[in-house]
């Protein structure tokens, strides 16, 4: 099983090479997701924040011929995530995002968010994705800048899914290769010198 420092690793690969430090603090001192958390009550988002941020975990990570974010509980880990890891500043960013998502989709379909359907939920959400990578661009040589509200959820499912039970097990896989590593081998046993 994976060590919770190689889930943050695999989790930063999947996000595009960095995981924020508040996600890396909540998953090194044991939050992760478990399908027992969705029914626990709330301590950050509202209920309709809750049920934004879930219908953005079900299309990141649906529900396939394995669990999805919904199944492994995912939106009770980033509930527990943004009340206890996660600075004020990028609380205000994430709780302006979700009710621009609503207004956003109030102007586009005359609903809110979780009203629309899957295509449209989507369409949505790729404007989303667009602007945290291209915010993220701007920002490379900037590591204090204030992330996309988008990015911010997008981090909390994969973190979240990646650290549970079936994201480690099933989802990410790991080889132990070449093998452990012996420093202390004497060069006969070896036969020749490797370049890696």
């Amino acid at each position: 099983m994976m060590d919770r420092r190689e889930l943050i690793q695999k989790a930063a690969m999947l996000l595009g090479g960095a995981v924020s430090a508040s996600a890396m603090a909540g998953v090194l001192a044991g939050c992760v997701s478990t399908p027992e958390a969705t029914s626990g009550k709330q301590t950050f988002f509202t209920p309709s924040e809750m049920r934004t941020a879930t219908a953005v975990a079900d299309q990141i990570l649906p529900r396939t011929d394995t669990p999805g974010a919904i199944d492994v509980g995912v939106p009770a880990f980033m509930d527990k995530m943004m009340a206890g890891y996660y600075r004020e500043k990028q609380r205000s960013i994430l709780r302006a995002g979700l009710e621009r998502m609503d207004r956003d989709a109030m102007t586009a379909y005359g609903q809110v968010f979780t009203a629309l359907s899957v295509d449209q939920q989507v369409a949505l959400m790729k404007v989303y994705d667009r602007e945290a990578y291209e915010l993220g661009r701007r920002n490379i040589n900037n590591p204090d800048a204030d992330p996309h509200f988008f990015r911010i959820l997008k981090e909390l499912t994969i973190v979240g899914f990646c650290t549970s039970e079936v994201g480690a097990t099933k989802f990410l896989t790991y080889a132990a290769i070449p093998g452990p590593y012996r420093a202390d081998i004497p060069y006969s046993e070896i036969g020749k010198a490797w370049a890696t």
